[in-house]
């Protein structure tokens, strides 16, 4: 598989799993890419992958740390890839919310047609 291939597989697969609810996966398919790559905005993507496990166990606080690291990656990276952007205006949308609820979050993130 050459380079271009695996990194389109690695964005299928990460909304894959993503719009599957499986954000453990998600996570661990970008994890591995990003430690050779460095991409900020592939960090950003793992961060809202690792947030919403948080929001489902719970953990609002972790939750919302993490969004918060994942913003202006996430920013920066949806300016080139127009597909992110509702996943951007959900991350904004939990960040401006003076008391966000977790499971709420969880119900209404966005699809990801990566």
């Amino acid at each position: 598989m050459t380079k271009p291939d695996r990194d389109v597989w690695a964005y299928a697969e990460f909304a894959r799993l993503w719009n599957s609810e499986r954000y453990f996966e998600a996570h661990e398919v970008l994890e591995d890419r990003w430690r050779v790559t460095s991409d900020p905005g592939e960090r950003a993507l793992i961060q809202c992958a690792a947030a919403l496990l948080h929001l489902r166990r719970g953990n609002l606080a972790g939750a919302m740390k993490l969004l918060r690291a994942a913003a202006v990656p996430l920013e920066a990276f949806a300016r080139h890839r127009p597909s992110l952007r509702p996943l951007l205006a959900w991350l904004r949308c939990a960040l401006e919310q003076p008391a966000p609820d977790a499971a709420q979050l969880a119900r209404t993130r966005p699809p990801l047609p990566l």
